[in-house]
């Protein structure tokens, strides 16, 4: 195939490549934006495990410096010693929500997904404009 039957061919492949990933991708996008705009935002805090009169479990401030209390059988933290410090990840709307485990990001896979179509769509669209210059 000679040199310009190949640019022939790129130039509606590259169309497609444009009209097919680059809406697509920056649909996910905005999809992945509006998921994370909305959802709970994590924060973290330092809590300490307590075991008194009234049971044990964690205890932790949040960011308006009011404690909370996470209420635990004896069985839950088996491993750990009154006093020893823990990591709590809590939603900053309702932090009776709190884990210790960081928590997962949620969308990641469509968010990566959303660039390399968006830069597949993108590099697709310049090529178009600079083809005709071969």
């Amino acid at each position: 195939m000679t040199m310009p039957g190949v640019i022939d061919i790129a130039g509606p492949i590259l169309e497609v490549l444009t009209w097919i990933c680059l809406p697509a991708g920056l649909i996910l996008l905005v999809a992945v934006g509006t998921m994370r705009r909305f959802e709970d935002q994590w924060t973290q805090s330092e809590g300490v495990v307590y075991s008194d009169e009234s049971g044990v479990g964690f205890r932790w401030y949040d960011h308006h410096y009011q404690v909370h209390n996470a209420p635990m059988s004896p069985h839950d933290i088996r491993h750990m010693a009154p006093g020893d410090a823990v990591t709590i990840h809590y939603a900053v709307k309702t932090p009776t929500r709190w884990r210790t485990s960081a928590p997962e990001v949620r969308g990641e896979a469509a968010g990566v997904l959303g660039w390399i179509l968006s830069g597949i769509g993108a590099a697709a669209f310049v090529a178009g404009f600079l083809l005709p210059m071969f």
